[in-house]
C-alpha cells in the first residue's frame, strides 16, 4: 500500500535539504526515500566522520539535520555538541532520533541544543510536518 505523502519539502521554490545521520543503512535509506517522495533533497551520513566531511562543504549545508543517538564512532550527542559548537552550523535545527529512548536522553538532547527529540518508529506524515515546521521556525 502506498502512503500519499504531502509535497511539503519545498520552501521559497527550492527543496529543503535534510541531512539524515544514522549508522543503520536500511533506516537511513528508508528515511531518505520517505523524504525524497515528499520533495526534500536528502544527504546521508552513516558516521560522525562522514557527517563532518559532508558539512565541511558549503554546497551540502542542510536546512535541517536528523541524527540517530546510537552511533558507533561518535554518538549522536557528540555529533550534536560539535554541530552546535561550530558558528557556521549552530543555527541548523537538529532533530535527535532514537529507537531506545533512555531515561534522561530527551533532556540531555535539549541541553545540548537539539531542536526536538523523536522516538522511532514515527508516523511519516508527522515526521515530515515536524521537519517543515522547524525549517520555517528554527528556534
Amino acid at each position: 500500500m502506498k502512503i500519499p505523502f504531502p509535497r511539503r519539502g519545498i520552501v521559497a521554490n527550492h527543496p529543503i535539504t535534510v541531512l539524515v545521520i544514522d549508522d543503520e543503512t536500511h533506516m537511513r535509506r528508508l528515511i531518505g526515500r520517505m523524504l525524497q517522495k515528499a520533495g526534500f533533497r536528502v544527504l546521508e551520513a552513516g558516521t560522525g566522520k562522514q557527517t563532518f566531511a559532508l558539512l565541511s562543504q558549503p554546497e551540502n549545508r542542510p536546512d535541517v539535520i536528523t541524527c540517530d543517538i546510537s552511533m558507533p564512532d561518535m554518538d549522536g550527542f557528540e555529533i550534536l555538541e560539535k554541530i552546535k559548537a561550530d558558528p557556521e552550523l549552530a543555527d541548523i535545527p537538529v532533530i535527535m532520533l532514537t529507537a531506545m529512548g533512555q531515561v534522561g536522553d530527551a533532556n540531555r538532547a535539549k541541553e545540548l541544543g537539539a531542536t526536538d527529540y523523536i522516538t522511532k518508529p514515527f508516523s511519516a506524515i508527522s515526521f515530515i510536518e515536524i521537519l517543515q515546521h522547524y525549517v520555517k521556525n528554527p528556534s
